[in-house]
């Protein structure tokens, strides 16, 4: 993806604020090092993402090219995950806020929105049917049923963490995230499974 796209620019200055949070963390309580030197580490793997996201994609292939573009958007929402509790947690050091579950909230609800993004994003990087070597039409139906059920499992997870208590949200999220990992293993299982009218690979 080209640096001067939005979504660079956007991913960009997120990290950057989220540098800026960590420092401004470390500052008020340097007795948690450890949790701020760690913090520090995921934003430079996140910076170095960005750099390689932003070079020119000179021989390389479709694929690879097409995952380098998906890296800011990846780093936005990761990011938000982090700098969201970091900014709740420098204002509760300075007592701007009290409540402790805000947090948590926040961060359940950005994962249940990242789980949207990557069931839609799905569906709209099929592959050409003439460029696979199974049957194309069931291997696009899965995909197509895959990103529905993530779509589905972030809402879900989204609107628990919105509406029911902290414990009830944890608990929602496991569930449907296992759900939804079961009704993509099965379904991946019967594409991998030949039908009847298909001939059986094998030696002869």
């Amino acid at each position: 993806m080209a640096p001067n796209s939005k979504m660079f620019r956007a991913a960009s200055a997120l990290t950057a604020v989220g540098l800026v949070l960590v420092v401004a963390n470390w500052y008020a309580r340097p007795d948690a090092a450890v949790a701020w030197t760690a913090a520090l580490a995921m934003f430079a793997i996140m910076v170095a993402a960005l750099r390689l996201s932003g070079r020119p994609a000179v021989h390389r292939s479709t694929e690879d090219a097409t995952a380098l573009r998906r890296i800011p958007t990846a780093v936005v929402f990761a990011a938000l995950m982090m700098g969201i509790p970091l900014a709740l947690t420098l204002a509760r050091l300075y007592g701007v806020v009290a409540d402790t579950d805000l947090g948590r909230r926040s961060t359940g609800v950005l994962i249940g929105a990242f789980l949207v993004m990557l069931g839609n994003v799905m569906p709209k990087h099929l592959p050409p049917l003439s460029s696979m070597r199974c049957d194309g039409a069931r291997h696009q139906a899965f995909q197509r049923l895959a990103g529905w059920t993530w779509v589905l499992c972030g809402l879900g997870s989204a609107m628990s963490w919105l509406a029911l208590p902290i414990d009830a949200a944890q608990i929602a999220t496991i569930v449907l995230a296992l759900t939804a990992m079961g009704v993509v293993i099965v379904q991946l299982l019967r594409l991998r499974r030949p039908r009847k009218d298909e001939p059986a690979h094998g030696l002869n």
